[in-house]
């Protein structure tokens, strides 16, 4: 028994160890997969940012200028064109400001940029040295963005809005560049923010798989509990049916020794006399009424075959009725408990006087059981204490305490929000239980 438990106890240890283990991992995954969301959702509003940047630039943009520049590529309108894009950079706050526009061989390529000659932050080849992903990307007739990772230029958001003219027609794309640091940082402020309800989170999880292991613990002490009450039950039940069937036994070998004595001594009528007598007390035997609860039937069934072999004059009155409304398992402890104890106290008086009467009535709004007994009365001093556990007026049987029998009777009474009554008096003793039906 003890090496069960151990294994038992083994089995739950490591199932508490998997269960850690995999809400750890699942909530790795789940600071994880925020932290990726987190990021690409900043990303996303970037460039966005970026896009709307570059369109109220390219709405303040001197568009006349610009295409002059396209048709003389004059000087002076490249710089007045780049003195514009270095001001909107300046005034945005933007890494890059620049127009892309296709080349003849299809590919973007920088036409003016905003870029300071002494501008000691950025170089030249960072602004002008377009990454290969842009090619796929870039398309100068409708609006654009992507996220742009080189060794040159590190990793940056991208965002294009087409620049066009009174007639329609496009001149090309003007291009803001953001910072990728921008996006850590906010990346790292927003899970700053967030760690309270990461916290929360963990801490809520915690909880509720402590509260999980909590009723695990609770039923698995439930169910122990459950299955020794019943073990011990049905113990009992075993105990005095074996006693009942050893004096049964010791009954049939005097009865065949008897016929055997009448056999040898030629008196055949007085045998078949006696083997008649036999045959009617055995049909005494059988339980004299049916008991729809198939549990209740085969314990009464118990109790009756032990009142005939110890001389009990034992009534029964059980409706017609399965009493699904209550478990068989309490049916039987209440029953069970009931009933021994009405043996225990009848069984101190002589054969002519022992009585037990069992009664189970029916009703659509309750359940009523009553066990009677002829016996010692119960003092009014103690009847308060008879349910309580542990306590008995009988001696140790094979040195185990008694005393829990009625106690389990209260237990269950109270399970079912039910109610116990017990009258004591001139030599008898009844107990009235009376059990709720709940619709």
């Amino acid at each position: 028994m003890t090496d069960i438990k151990q294994v038992k106890q083994k089995k739950f240890a490591v199932i508490i160890s998997l269960s850690v283990m995999i809400i750890t991992l699942l909530s790795s995954l789940n600071f994880y997969a925020t932290y990726f969301n987190t990021r690409k959702t900043i990303e996303l509003t970037i460039a966005n940012q970026a896009m709307s940047t570059a369109r109220s630039i390219v709405d303040h943009l001197d568009i006349h200028t610009y295409e002059k520049y396209l048709e003389e590529q004059s000087i002076h309108n490249l710089k007045k064109l780049e003195a514009e894009l270095i001001e909107a950079r300046k005034y945005t706050g933007a890494k890059f400001v620049y127009i892309l526009k296709n080349q003849e061989n299809n590919q973007p390529g920088i036409v003016a940029k905003g870029l300071l000659a002494n501008d000691s932050t950025t170089s030249v080849d960072d602004c002008c040295m377009l990454p290969k992903e842009l090619n796929s990307k870039f398309t100068e007739y409708k609006p654009f963005f992507a996220r742009i990772e080189d060794d040159i230029g590190g990793t940056y958001i991208l965002s294009g809005i087409p620049i066009v003219n009174e007639n329609g027609q496009t001149l090309g794309s003007l291009v803001v560049n953001e910072s990728v640091d921008k996006v850590d940082k906010i990346t790292d402020t927003v899970m700053k923010n967030s760690v309270p309800f990461f916290l929360f989170s963990g801490l809520f999880v915690i909880l509720s798989f402590s509260i999980f292991i909590g009723f695990q613990l609770w039923l698995r002490k439930e169910v122990s509990t459950q299955v020794g009450d019943t073990e011990e039950t049905y113990q009992g039940e075993f105990h005095s049916m074996l006693q009942t069937m050893r004096s049964i036994r010791h009954d049939f070998i005097n009865h065949i020794q008897v016929i055997q004595g009448l056999l040898k001594i030629g008196r055949e009528d007085r045998a078949f006399e006696y083997v008649n007598s036999l045959t009617s007390e055995v049909e005494t035997m059988e339980l004299p009424l049916k008991v729809k609860n198939p549990a209740l039937y085969i314990l009464l069934q118990s109790k009756w075959a032990r009142a005939q072999n110890e001389k009990v004059d034992m009534h029964l009155l059980i409706d017609d009725h399965t009493y699904h409304k209550i478990k068989s398992i309490d049916l039987i402890k209440l029953f069970s408990n009931l009933i021994d104890n009405a043996f225990d106290a009848t069984l101190l008086l002589p054969e002519s006087d022992r009585f037990i009467s069992i009664e189970a009535e029916s009703s659509p709004t309750m359940y009523v059981f009553k066990v009677e007994n002829i016996g010692p009365i119960i003092p009014n001093e103690i009847i308060n204490k008879i349910f309580d556990v542990g306590f008995s007026t009988k001696e140790e049987k094979r040195g185990v305490p008694r005393g829990d029998g009625l106690g389990i009777v209260k237990y269950v009474v109270d399970k079912y929000g039910g109610s116990i009554v017990v009258n004591s008096v001139k030599n008898t003793t009844t107990f009235i239980v009376k059990i709720p039906i709940k619709s």
